[in-house]
């Protein structure tokens, strides 16, 4: 009897400790309810979400069709001056020289630093080994200047650090191919980003940097912006923790903002950092005190649902390695398809909806929901 009586003991002290670490784990990622947990949809596995502040991120699991290590982002290319993308004098298109033996993937949205003035790459484009005078569609994110700065060289882009931080902006560059909204879409998030980080500073925070005030880059990289980043940013780098990772959802105030699923698990999870720093800048600038319901994998999954649709789409064809499918519905949501030529596979997908649509749409109709915050 005394045996069975320690054994009890034992067992109810384990019972409770794994009870205390299971709470602990969960208020720390901050870990979102959802009856499913998980939801398997076109082929895909939706990961439950993990919250940090306004910003709720999904992680997709999958099996890839184009396997191994065969692209190098911008990014790498650039540091090891494999790349070269020049200055044309021509706001929207560059040029790129590849002089290595790899294909380079440019990112939509990549911004590249320098030249007369920084510039977005408007599409994916995926770049053959060896190729020459590639043209790339481009958008300017600094207005104003046209003219060296600094020490940087005038005849062409220096590196590729970050990406398009705003579902506005992509779409403005992506979809709408406006340069005049571009820019206001530029100043609208700096407006923000100094609205909210002056608030949570408790002093005048802006992130125009003098050197070129109207830089969409120079404001990406502020002191002040890095300080409020590191928060998310050190409870979500590490979420590519299994091999058949391959892409994420996010909602930002309880909105879900955008799918991305890329067909090559090492391109995800070399682009994973500008991407995340991406959707944390975004979530900075989105910031309000109004209280909101956070999303779930249903959510994700019913705004995955909306997309679908009959029409096949609108094709453009970039380059010889890479198309461009465009599919919108009457509802305007859209999915932006990368196909890479060469294999006969897609390689990005990306699911959105259009912010002028969203507007007019009524209230019910939007996954955005905010309610009385509760007791807890």
């Amino acid at each position: 009897m005394k045996a069975y009586s320690i054994i009890l003991s034992v067992f109810s002290i384990c019972i409770l400790l794994l009870g205390f670490k299971k709470i602990e784990v969960s208020e720390s990622q901050k870990i979102t309810g959802d009856p499913s947990n998980e939801r398997i949809t076109e082929g895909i596995k939706i990961k439950e979400g993990i919250r940090v502040q306004n910003l709720t991120l999904f992680m997709i699991t999958g099996e890839e069709k184009i396997s191994g290590d065969i692209y190098k982002t911008l990014s790498e290319a650039m540091n090891t001056r494999e790349v070269t993308v020049k200055e044309t004098g021509n706001v929207n298109q560059l040029l790129l020289d590849n002089n290595s033996d790899d294909y380079i993937f440019i990112h939509s949205g990549d911004i590249v630093k320098g030249g007369k003035q920084d510039r977005t790459i408007s599409y994916d484009v995926i770049i053959p080994p060896k190729a020459k005078n590639v043209e790339l569609q481009s958008f300017c994110v600094e207005q104003g200047r046209w003219r060296q700065r600094g020490n940087e060289t005038l005849s062409s882009f220096a590196s590729n650090t970050k990406m398009l931080s705003s579902r506005e902006l992509k779409l403005a560059a992506r979809h709408e191919k406006n340069q005049s909204k571009v820019w206001g879409k530029v100043a609208e998030q700096q407006d923000r980003l100094n609205d909210n980080l002056s608030r949570k500073n408790g002093k005048t925070v802006n992130v125009a940097n003098n050197a070129s005030n109207t830089s969409l880059q120079l404001a990406l990289e502020s002191d002040e912006l890095d300080s409020a980043k590191k928060e998310y940013y050190n409870k979500l780098k590490d979420l590519i923790t299994t091999d058949n990772t391959i892409g994420y959802a996010y909602a930002i105030n309880g909105e879900v903002y955008a799918v991305e699923i890329y067909n090559n698990q090492c391109l995800f999870k070399n682009l994973w950092d500008k991407i995340l720093e991406s959707i944390i800048v975004e979530a900075i600038s989105e910031q309000n005190d109004k209280d909101y319901e956070a999303c779930t994998v249903t959510d994700v999954t019913t705004f995955m649902d909306a997309v679908k649709t009959e029409n096949k789409g609108v094709v453009k064809n970039i380059n010889k390695t890479t198309n461009f499918r465009t599919v919108e519905n009457n509802k305007g949501n859209i999915v932006f398809t990368t196909e890479d030529t060469d294999k006969k596979k897609w390689i990005h997908k990306s699911y959105m909806k259009n912010e002028k649509t969203n507007a007019a749409q009524s209230k019910e109709d939007l996954p955005y929901r905010r309610i009385q915050q509760r007791n807890r």
